[in-house]
């Protein structure tokens, strides 16, 4: 596609150019409203079987989390995040999650301010985790080592 404006009319073409112009690309990778890199289920599944797992983090209140979550995942509910920042530090960085994505969204400049880098959330959430069959655990909170 070739991208020239004549006369200072805009074209169809033209339009179409400045709609997928390097400027604008990086706006559209974000129009999720995450900050983080998304990791597919499947992807998150392989790399939990494997050593260079990140950690996973339920941001669900407790009962949620009891109803169902990421095999080996710790609960840290969103209201306690600050508190407890450190238990985030992890070698392979860490996975942040909640049912539809908005506790994730309020969590990953929280993360963020507190130099934690290595950041990933679950791409659909656990919604599509548990739409797409993937391994659920039922019950208990686990934590990570308090």
């Amino acid at each position: 596609m070739k991208c020239v404006l004549r006369q200072k009319k805009f074209t169809r073409n033209a339009m179409r150019c400045l709609l997928t112009s390097a400027v604008l690309l990086p706006l559209l990778a974000r129009a999720s409203g995450f900050l983080s890199t998304g990791l597919a289920p499947e992807t998150l599944l392989a790399s939990m079987e494997g050593p260079s797992a990140p950690l996973v983090v339920d941001l669900r209140k407790p009962v949620e989390f009891g109803i169902a979550h990421v095999p080996g995942a710790v609960n840290i509910p969103l209201e306690q995040l600050e508190a407890r920042i450190d238990e985030l530090r992890h070698e392979h960085g860490v996975l942040i999650y909640c049912i539809n994505g908005a506790r994730t969204r309020q969590a990953e400049p929280v993360v963020y301010a507190n130099d934690i880098d290595k950041v990933f959330h679950l791409e659909g959430d656990l919604q599509r985790w548990i739409q797409g069959g993937y391994p659920i655990e039922k019950g208990g909170v686990k934590k990570t080592g308090w």
